[in-house]
């Protein structure tokens, strides 16, 4: 009861796929995106908004000690949380919606094109590989679809809003930030790299497994009749090893992003500490705009690391998409004849003449040179492996 191997996927173009993705899939709800988009520039918009309020609480308020200012700062912090808070909800539902639609315009598409099949493309590919292609595949790609349009737009509108919001501060101030943020490029991009290899083999890994599950018990019988119980335990066993070295490593991979990303966030935050801080001793800034600035760089701090992340998680989504294109773009050998005529059942007959069958061109023959006559209720009976030419067979 061996599993057949899941057929290797053509490595394709990150470049291509998220084209195909975004013109096939993503364009149709251009609408409700640019909706989210909004919502999103609105929840940026407040979030640097609160990193500027940080200049009148601590140079009005506390050194000036202006109680009007006081009351006048609260006011507009809890209008600005509750404004932040309504289109963060709205963002969120529409992101959502428009995921989950994708995701299940997909699942569509690739039933419809996998029941007109051939049957041989069913003989050459394990059921559980197809089953995990609409639950494995799909969870993967509706959770990257999901989390990356909305972290690409969030998080890259609220970073845009407080660097713009640093720049308008001191932009020297604003370059120390941001001087090692850059080399953090690279190394990002292997491990998202990294993290693809990994998840398509766990993604196959996960067809085998699924594959054998369903052979195991569908076939409980057999395995009873003959003792083959701890034969099926280690196969499973060695599967589900494989499973977790794969999850192990792809753990490691989405963790190697954080010691770099809390290195050079470490670095950029002290250096801003050591020059801001000389400038405030100086008097050439006031202590509310030096700790304005350092606030915005707080929150940029963490979108910063949430794009750093998105990549792997968009690596995933893409092995995933990847796969599913590879059985959506399968095209069926056996075709109707583009002068094909409808068929029209006229009297109570069914006859082949001269008929062969193959499952693939050039392969052995499953029928050859068939005849065959069944009358009106009647069924055939025939036994042969081959009729002879014009001959029909006994019913």
């Amino acid at each position: 009861m061996a599993s057949p191997a899941p057929s290797p996927v053509p490595a394709a173009s990150t470049r291509r796929l998220v084209g195909r993705l975004l013109r096939d899939h993503v364009r149709p709800y251009a609408g409700r995106l640019g909706l989210a988009l909004g919502l999103m520039a609105i929840v940026a918009g407040m979030t640097a908004t609160l990193a500027k309020l940080m200049e009148p609480v601590l140079d009005q308020v506390f050194t000036a000690r202006d109680p009007l200012a006081l009351r006048q700062v609260a006011l507009v912090v809890l209008v600005v949380f509750m404004v932040k808070g309504l289109a963060s909800y709205g963002e969120a539902v529409v992101m959502n919606g428009v995921g989950q639609r994708i995701v299940a315009d997909l699942q569509i598409a690739l039933f419809g094109r996998l029941i007109h099949a051939d049957l041989a493309y069913f003989n050459d590919t394990a059921t559980g590989v197809l089953i995990s292609h609409f639950t494995n595949d799909a969870n993967l790609l509706r959770s990257a679809v999901s989390n990356s349009l909305t972290g690409i737009g969030k998080d890259t509108l609220t970073l845009a809003f407080l660097v713009g919001l640093m720049f308008y501060q001191d932009w020297l101030l604003a370059l120390v930030a941001f001087f090692a943020f850059p080399t953090a490029v690279m190394p990002i991009l292997r491990l998202g790299k990294r993290m693809r290899k990994v998840s398509t083999s766990t993604q196959q890994e996960l067809g085998r497994f699924t594959s054998l599950l369903d052979q195991v018990f569908q076939g409980a019988r057999h395995v009873k009749a003959y003792g083959m119980e701890d034969a099926e335990a280690m196969r499973a066993r060695t599967v589900i090893d494989r499973l977790y070295r794969l999850a192990f490593k792809a753990g490691k991979v989405r963790a190697a992003s954080h010691p770099i990303m809390e290195t050079l966030g470490g670095i950029a935050i002290v250096a801003v500490i050591l020059y801001g801080g000389a400038q405030v001793i100086e008097g050439v800034r006031t202590t509310g705009t030096f700790f304005s600035f350092i606030t915005a760089l707080l929150l940029a701090y963490e979108p910063v690391k949430r794009l750093a992340n998105l990549n792997n998680s968009l690596q995933e989504g893409l092995a995933a998409a990847q796969r599913l294109f590879a059985s959506l773009d399968t095209e069926p050998l056996i075709r109707d004849a583009t002068d094909a005529r409808k068929l029209a059942v006229t009297r109570g007959e069914v006859r082949f003449e001269r008929v062969s069958f193959g499952y693939r061109v050039g392969g052995a023959a499953a029928l050859e040179d068939i005849a065959l006559v069944v009358p009106a209720g009647k069924t055939a009976r025939w036994s042969g492996r081959r009729a002879p030419a014009n001959r029909p067979c006994s019913t």
